[in-house]
C-alpha cells in the first residue's frame, strides 16, 4: 500500500482533465509574461554592465543611471499591467462564452506542448499553467484512461493478464511511440503476444525523482484496480523514461507498494544511466558565460533549462541527488546508487549511428544524445557502474536515439526477451562491442 503523501497526490485527479480554449489562452499569457520579464531582465543587466564599465573610465552622471533604472522599472510596470489586463480579458471571455472542453490537441499541438514542458515544465507546474502536463495513462489513440475498474475496461476492452506500460522521454509524449507506416511496440505486443498496453504521459520538465514518485503512486493504483489477475507487468522506458521508471521502482519499494513485486521486466531504451554528455556540455558552456560581466546576463537563458533536463547531467534519480544543491554549479556529483528489484529482469538497449564500434560516426555522434557506455551503465568506475540482476540487453549500430523507440530490430529483441531467451550477457556484449 502506497504511503498517503504518494497516493493522495494522484487520487486528487482520478478523472482525465481536458483543455478548453480558455486554458490555452491563459497558458499562453503566462508563458509570454515569463518571456517578457526574462528578456527585460537580461537587457537591463547588459545595459547596466556597459554603464558600470564606462563609468570606470569616464564617470557617468548619476542622473543618467537613475533615469535608466526608472525606464526599466516603467517597462516592467507597463508589461505587468498589460498581462493583468490580458489575463482578466481571458477570464471574462471564459465567463461570457460557453466553455467547450476536450478540444482535440492533434499530434502537432501535443508535440509543441510536450516540448515546452520539457524545457519549462517545472516552472509551468509551479505557476499553475494550464498547459503544464499532468501525469496520466493513455490509450494508443491518446485518450486518457480513468484508473478504476470501469475505466480500464472501457479503455482496454478485455484487460489481459499481461500488461505493458510505455514511458516516453524528455520533451516527448505518448503519441511519439507510433512508427510511421506501422504499429508501435505496444500495439505489436498487444497483437502478437497477448498484452494490454497503456502509455504514460507526464511533465518531463519536473525532477526525475518527482515524476518517479508520482509514477510509483499511479502504478500502485493501477495494479490495485486492474480488472484481471496480472501474471506479467512490463515497463518500457525510452531515454528519460527509463530513468523515471527506475526512480519509480525505488520509491515504490520504499513505500511498501505492491506493484514492484509484480514487475517482471524493465526495459530501458537509450536511457542515460550515467548521465548525458550534451547536458554536461550545456551546463559548462552556460557557466562559462558567467566569467565576464557582459556575458553573465546571458547565462540566465541557459539556466532556464528545466529541472528534468538538469537531472540528466549525471542521471539523478532520487531527491537526495539534487536537493540542497545549486543546479547550475558545474561540480561533479555521483548520484546515489539504487538497489535493483529482486525478481525483475532488466534489459538495457543502446544505439549508435556508427556501423561498428570505433568508426567515425560511433566516436563522434553516438546515437546523437546518449553514448553506449551511459545507456548500458558500463562505467569504468566501479562506483558508477550499474549492477542489475539478470541484466541483458543489446547494442544496435546504424540506429539513432529516436529510432530505438519503434525499430523492428528492437521489437525482435524485445520479443525474444519476453519469451525467456535472456542469457544475462550484457556485460560481455558491451566489452565485445567496445573492445574493453
Amino acid at each position: 500500500m502506497a504511503v498517503p503523501e504518494m497516493s493522495d497526490r494522484y487520487t486528487q485527479h482520478v478523472k482525465p482533465r481536458r483543455l478548453s480554449a480558455q486554458d490555452w489562452a491563459q497558458g499562453a499569457v503566462q508563458l509570454w509574461r515569463g518571456l517578457f520579464f526574462g528578456v527585460t531582465d537580461i537587457v537591463e543587466d547588459v545595459h547596466s554592465s556597459v554603464l558600470r564599465t564606462i563609468g570606470r573610465v569616464n564617470p557617468i552622471d548619476r542622473q543618467l543611471v537613475d533615469r535608466t533604472q526608472r525606464v526599466y522599472r516603467g517597462v516592467r510596470e507597463i508589461g505587468d499591467a498589460s498581462f493583468i489586463v490580458a489575463d482578466q480579458a481571458v477570464g471574462l471571455a471564459g465567463a461570457l462564452v460557453p466553455v467547450r472542453r476536450g478540444l482535440d490537441l492533434g499530434r502537432s499541438r501535443l508535440a509543441v506542448i510536450s516540448a515546452l514542458n520539457g524545457v519549462l515544465g517545472d516552472r509551468m507546474a509551479a505557476e499553475g499553467n494550464p498547459l503544464a502536463i499532468r501525469m496520466g495513462l493513455h490509450q494508443a489513440d491518446g485518450t486518457e484512461v480513468e484508473i478504476d475498474r470501469d475505466g480500464l475496461r472501457r479503455a482496454l476492452g478485455k484487460p489481459r493478464k499481461r500488461l505493458v506500460v510505455l514511458v516516453h522521454g524528455l520533451g516527448m509524449n505518448d503519441q511519439q511511440w507510433q512508427r510511421p507506416g506501422g504499429p508501435d511496440l505496444g500495439a505489436r505486443l498487444v497483437e502478437e503476444h497477448g498484452y494490454s498496453a497503456l502509455y504514460l504521459r507526464y511533465n518531463s520538465g519536473c525532477h526525475i525523482s518527482e515524476n518517479g514518485r508520482e509514477l510509483a503512486a499511479l502504478l500502485e493504483r493501477l495494479v490495485e484496480r486492474y480488472p484481471a489477475k496480472l501474471q506479467r507487468l512490463v515497463i518500457i522506458g525510452h531515454s528519460m523514461g527509463g530513468l523515471v521508471a527506475r526512480s519509480a521502482t525505488h520509491y515504490g519499494r520504499e513505500a511498501g507498494c505492491r506493484w514492484p513485486s509484480e514487475l517482471t521486466e524493465l526495459v530501458c531504451l537509450g536511457s542515460p544511466h550515467l548521465g548525458a554528455p550534451l547536458e554536461r556540455l550545456g551546463s559548462a558552456f552556460t557557466h562559462a558565460l558567467t566569467w565576464t560581466r557582459f556575458t553573465a546576463p546571458f547565462a540566465r537563458i541557459g539556466n532556464v533549462r528545466s529541472a528534468g533536463v538538469k537531472d540528466l547531467r549525471y542521471g539523478f534519480l532520487v531527491d537526495e541527488d539534487w536537493r540542497g544543491r545549486d543546479p547550475d554549479h558545474p561540480e561533479k556529483i555521483t548520484p546515489r546508487k539504487l538497489r535493483p528489484l529482486e525478481g525483475t529482469r532488466n534489459y538495457l538497449v543502446a544505439a549508435s549511428l556508427g556501423r561498428r564500434h570505433g568508426d567515425f560516426a560511433d566516436r563522434w555522434l553516438g546515437d546523437l544524445l546518449v553514448p553506449i557506455r551511459s545507456a548500458t551503465g558500463a562505467s569504468r568506475k566501479p562506483s558508477r557502474r550499474l549492477h542489475f540482476n539478470d541484466a541483458d540487453g543489446r547494442i544496435f549500430f546504424g540506429m539513432n536515439h529516436f529510432e530505438i523507440m519503434n525499430h523492428p530490430q528492437v521489437y525482435t529483441a524485445l520479443s525474444e526477451w519476453l519469451h525467456g531467451k535472456s542469457r544475462g550477457r550484457l556485460r560481455q556484449r558491451v566489452k565485445q562491442a567496445m573492445g574493453s
